[in-house]
């Protein structure tokens, strides 16, 4: 089946007084550009807008009397030609179907075999064929073979990822558990950064509160230590104090018996005098006036 079109003349060129309007009406257009109407004008400027209104209607008829005529001979031809393509439409279809139905079918047992193909090859277990799917496995243009070293070239792949993270010197584990779930190493890696990054931050924030703790309790024993020496100063004084006080009291006076002596008794005379001394030397001194029979007292 062909098409043949018996060649036809094309329609010829169709003559009309183009220049001569043209340059009557260039004129005229150049004389209203120009022209400024009065109030008495405006019924001649109605007037002429009335005129080149009708020329204008008078050129555009034509114009479609004219296409009209051209173009019949080419719309009978156009709807033939949609016709005759409607009818080579209808088998088309049925064809469609049929190689669509064809197509289904083979990508269907093309699906099964890669499924079998890869429960053979040995993937690790966290390893799904969906994580590892390409949809261009099921075009005819892709053999078995082309499939079935894709995915031996994944599995090594994928073992030396698991490797590879499992040697990193921190969260190892994080990272790979990220890496089974998305076969990404890059995206693993980020994570164990991540991780590390946190952790750090943690960690020196947990030193800085720790140096903050030990700084506080350092200055609560200092002014505990502080506060129970100087309470020991404060006992130690008051001690001192009491002592001093105990050491300097004279004792109480006693009558004693009336002696005549041979010998008038010695001339006693007051000296007052401020000394320095511990506990000891106070006592000591105490008992050096007892001996002389000196009378002392303490000055406020």
């Amino acid at each position: 089946m062909e098409l043949r079109v018996n060649e036809v003349a094309i329609p010829e060129k169709i003559d009309f007084n183009y220049e001569e309007l043209k340059a009557e009406l260039t004129s005229k257009v150049s004389f209203y550009e120009t022209l400024v109407y009065t109030d008495d004008q405006i019924k001649d400027a109605k007037a002429d807008k009335a005129n080149l209104n009708k020329l204008k209607r008078a050129l555009n008829d034509e114009r479609i009397r004219r296409e009209k005529e051209y173009m019949q001979p080419f719309n009978v031809f156009k709807a033939q030609i949609n016709e005759i393509i409607g009818i080579i439409d209808k088998p088309i279809a049925v064809i469609d179907e049929q190689v669509k139905a064809y197509d289904e079918k083979r990508k269907a047992e093309k699906q099964k075999a890669i499924e079998d193909l890869f429960s053979q090859i040995g993937f690790q277990n966290f390893v799904t064929l969906e994580k590892i799917w390409d949809p261009k496995w099921l075009n005819a243009s892709v053999s078995m073979k082309s499939i079935e070293d894709q995915m031996k070239s994944r599995m090594y792949e994928i073992g030396n990822g698991v490797l590879t993270l499992s040697q990193l010197p921190e969260f190892g584990f994080e990272a790979t558990e990220v890496f089974k779930e998305t076969l990404d190493i890059n995206k693993a890696i980020s994570e164990a950064k991540r991780m590390s990054e946190i952790a750090k931050a943690k960690a020196e924030a947990e030193a800085r509160r720790k140096a903050e703790e030990e700084s506080r309790k350092a200055a609560e024993e200092a002014r505990r230590k502080a506060e129970e020496e100087r309470k020991a100063q404060e006992k130690v004084a008051e001690e001192q104090r009491a002592a001093m006080a105990k050491a300097m009291t004279p004792p109480e006076e006693v009558q004693p018996t009336p002696v005549q002596e041979s010998q008038p008794e010695p001339q006693k005379m007051v000296v007052k005098f401020e000394v320095e001394l511990t506990t000891e030397d106070a006592t000591a001194l105490r008992e050096f006036f007892q001996s002389r029979n000196i009378t002392f007292r303490a000055i406020k």
